[in-house]
């Protein structure tokens, strides 16, 4: 059974043309604005493979909170273009991250079955 309202979100970065430290340097902006202003973001984590991929592990408290953060750092998103091609996952129960798809038009979608 599903107890949980936890929404995670799952951005990939391919790095553009050597763009990795221009690429980490605006994620750690919106790290920033996310650990100042969104006490719902339940973890925010930057890692990094190699010299062309980067990945943001983060989760919020519910739907609500993943999308107060997605209008929080929205402006934030074309620099990220500039540098990178992006993939996003989102997961959580349908109905909180239902409202997601709205502003997440091209992310793949992963409705939660089960967990803690």
């Amino acid at each position: 059974p599903r107890d949980t309202k936890m929404v995670s979100i799952h951005p990939h970065f391919t790095i553009k043309d050597g763009n990795i430290e221009k690429c980490i340097a605006i994620l750690e902006e919106i790290l920033v604005l996310t650990k100042n202003n969104e006490p719902n973001c339940l973890f925010f984590n930057i890692t990094k493979s190699g010299l062309d991929k980067v990945y943001v592990r983060e989760a919020y408290k519910d739907g609500a909170a993943a999308l107060f953060h997605l209008k929080n750092m929205g402006h934030m998103i074309p620099k990220l273009f500039e540098v990178a091609d992006i993939n996003v996952q989102v997961h959580g129960p349908a109905n909180e991250i239902e409202p997601l798809k709205e502003i997440l038009k091209d992310a793949v979608f992963y409705e939660a079955i089960s967990g803690f």
